[in-house]
């Protein structure tokens, strides 16, 4: 099922995918012409004055209709408000159970917490950025050209885990807080 967050329609149209779904304000859409180019178009409408992005109704309709894995496509929109705060949306209660995989460009952004498994395929040879979201978070790592183990505090938003090198199968083992990871191909 592709669900699109408002705008998110036009691009996904523009890449040749089919959409199921539209999700948002509609604030820059045309609901008449979503009608015609698509019959059988689900949209959910809300009001323009909301307390929730686009991209967080889309995905709690995601999980209303029980999805498992949601890949989320963007390419920022020249926002930086809404790429910072689309990413720790991974990270928030509602989502980080849910596997989750955010897609700009050639980056991947996911949320692991304790237990959640560290699953990207296909990273060897790129670049990896671990932010930690929680004080004093512990992770193990392995893999990487700097690893990391459970006696390096990662400090909240620290530049500690920023660009380093995936040389070999990773492992990223969550003990204590959550933390964004950022795989980013060279390859693209």
């Amino acid at each position: 099922m592709v669900i699109a967050a408002d705008v998110g329609y036009l691009h996904a149209r523009n890449l040749g995918i089919q959409v199921d779904v539209v999700v948002g304000d509609l604030d820059s859409l045309d609901r008449e012409n979503l009608e015609t180019a698509n019959s059988r178009l689900v949209i959910e409408e809300h009001p323009q004055d909301k307390d929730e992005s686009d991209l967080a109704l889309a995905l709690s309709f995601a999980r209303t209709v029980g999805a498992t894995n949601i890949d989320i496509l963007t390419g920022g929109g020249g926002r930086l408000d809404h790429l910072l705060v689309s990413s720790m949306l991974l990270a928030s209660e509602e989502n980080i159970d849910q596997r989750i995989i955010t897609h700009c460009g050639a980056s991947r952004v996911i949320a692991l917490k304790p237990g959640k498994a560290f699953d990207l395929g296909d990273v060897v040879g790129s670049q990896v950025s671990i932010i930690a979201l929680e004080s004093d978070s512990r992770i193990t790592t392995t893999g990487l050209r700097w690893n990391l183990s459970l006696a390096d505090a990662v400090p909240i938003f620290s530049s500690l885990g920023l660009s380093n090198e995936i040389i070999d199968h990773p492992t990223i083992e969550v003990a204590q807080g959550v933390l964004l990871v950022i795989v980013t191909s060279r390859d693209l």
